[in-house]
């Protein structure tokens, strides 16, 4: 949020474009989950595919500005520029695969990889980002009132744990960062091995922490929340990235 604040302090916009602006890169923030890489880069164009072509040039322009923002002011090592294919709308729309609940009950049983276990079951049962997982400090559990406290940010969110989740967590350390070495966090690459190695020893390969995430928002929608109930307990400002999964 402080480097979209930063573009569009550089910029001189009226009242409304500024707002065009803010919206389309917040957004833009939500579908990629505050990761700029190749993957979360390549989902946001998939999901670009899905609108009118007007807001689609809209608002892959208003993002390749920010990506060359972000390169110049050194806030990225490489420059990524984004671009649309020439597949239709309709086509997309025709092609595109729908996201269905699993029946992924064979996480909770008992493994040799509890690190990628227990990765795999805050995704699935919270909704967290790898990024949240890895800033989660011993200070941050409550076993005893069953909550647990996400920060994004200034932002905080208070979390209720489900019964069948506590036991994973009982081991954690006491004191400091949950998943760190030498007072560390790991590494986002770490964090990705540790999960994929564990799903790969159940034969789930399709699986990502993404997916896992998905499968999150269709049970809480499947259980009757509303798109504004899962957005709080995602840490979203808008459902504008959940109403995909809205039948």
């Amino acid at each position: 949020m402080t480097a979209i604040d930063d573009f569009l302090n550089q910029k001189d916009l009226s009242h409304n474009s500024e707002t065009a602006y803010r919206y389309d890169l917040e957004q833009f923030r939500q579908v990629v989950e505050g990761n700029i890489e190749a993957g979360t880069l390549r989902h946001y164009q998939q999901f670009l595919g899905g609108l009118k072509s007007t807001a689609q040039k809209r608002k892959l322009s208003a993002v390749n500005q920010f990506l060359y923002f972000l390169y110049e002011t050194g806030q990225l090592k490489q420059y990524h520029k984004l671009s649309l294919s020439v597949t239709t709308r309709m086509d997309q729309v025709i092609h595109k695969p729908k996201a269905k609940l699993m029946d992924l009950s064979i996480l909770w049983q008992e493994t040799a990889y509890a690190t990628g276990q227990l990765f795999a079951l805050l995704i699935w049962q919270l909704g967290l980002l790898p990024s949240e997982i890895l800033q989660l400090k011993a200070s941050d559990l409550e076993l005893d009132f069953k909550v647990i406290t996400v920060s994004r940010g200034s932002v905080k969110r208070v979390l209720k744990l489900p019964n069948q989740l506590l036991p994973y967590l009982e081991n954690l350390p006491k004191e400091g960062l949950l998943f760190a070495k030498n007072e560390r966090p790991y590494s986002r690459q770490w964090f990705s091995n540790q999960l994929n190695h564990y799903l790969k020893t159940l034969g789930l390969t399709e699986l990502t922490a993404q997916k896992l995430r998905e499968q999150y928002i269709l049970e809480q929608l499947e259980r009757g929340l509303s798109l504004e109930q899962v957005a709080k307990a995602l840490g979203l400002k808008s459902t504008v990235t959940l109403e995909k999964y809205w039948k």
